[in-house]
């Protein structure tokens, strides 16, 4: 089999059999995949310090035509992002990040500009990590652009009308803001005032790289976490377990 060389970060793994593992990567070249380490498990394995929660490395991949995995060849370690796994907060929200690329982001399709926007993430996250929530925040708005299901906040999704109500209703499978008059009564939406607004406008449209200038008070900053990340929920109907666990670590009173 000719080997197919990738770049890109490890989303996580899981255990298979005695030896191996199942790691979930999102690469430059493929988009997601999926791909057996065989024998990472073992002491003297070779792999292990490539398969990290999103530690970069160049794979080599092999893959026959009638499988349904590719298998890890070799790895070399470009950058282990060492400095993002010294804080339990970061850690937390890259189990976040992680979970949202690997339910949200199409199986074998690449996709360069949400690598690059994942890049762009994570070096943000390493020089801002206080700014973490409005960071993942961000990135969740961008990725649903970039994916084709842009969030709408500008005009009501239902009418058309410009939003200058106080209230807008976030309501998934609607395409995003619904104003007062055309929200209805279903349980499924996301009430947020005017201010929340316009930070996800300005969320959405900042670089990672200047999410940090944004300073809000940490009720607001989880508030609108929160909201957009159910939202995402809602729209995929996939439950993200790493949500709960991040809200039952990190209560709002210890931040």
């Amino acid at each position: 089999m000719i080997p197919t060389a990738a770049r890109g970060w490890v989303l996580g793994t899981t255990n298979y059999a005695e030896a191996d593992k199942i790691a979930q990567l999102y690469t430059l070249q493929l988009g997601r995949v999926k791909a057996m380490v065989k024998g990472i498990r073992k002491p003297k394995s070779k792999l292990a310090s490539s398969i990290d929660l999103f530690t970069e490395s160049s794979f080599s991949l092999f893959k026959k035509s009638t499988a349904s995995l590719y298998v890890l060849g070799q790895a070399k370690v470009l950058n282990d992002n060492s400095a993002l796994k010294n804080d339990f907060q970061v850690i937390t929200c890259l189990q976040v990040l992680s979970e949202t690329v690997t339910q949200a982001t199409p199986e074998g399709e690449p996709h360069p500009e949400i690598y690059e926007l994942l890049k762009e993430t994570l070096v943000a996250l390493e020089k801002e990590p206080r700014s973490s929530e409005l960071l993942l925040t961000a990135f969740v708005l961008k990725l649903m652009e970039d994916l084709g299901y842009p969030l709408e906040l500008e005009n009501c999704a239902e009418c058309g009308e410009t939003i200058v109500a106080q209230r807008v209703y976030l309501i998934p499978h609607r395409g995003g803001a619904l104003c007062e008059s055309c929200h209805g009564s279903t349980a499924a939406k996301f009430q947020v005032n005017k201010m929340a607004l316009e930070i996800l406008k300005k969320l959405r449209r900042t670089p990672a790289e200047r999410v940090h200038v944004l300073k809000l008070q940490p009720v607001l900053s989880r508030q609108i976490f929160m909201t957009v990340m159910g939202y995402l929920e809602r729209t995929l109907e996939k439950p993200f377990r790493s949500l709960e666990y991040y809200a039952k670590v990190l209560p709002l009173e210890t931040r």
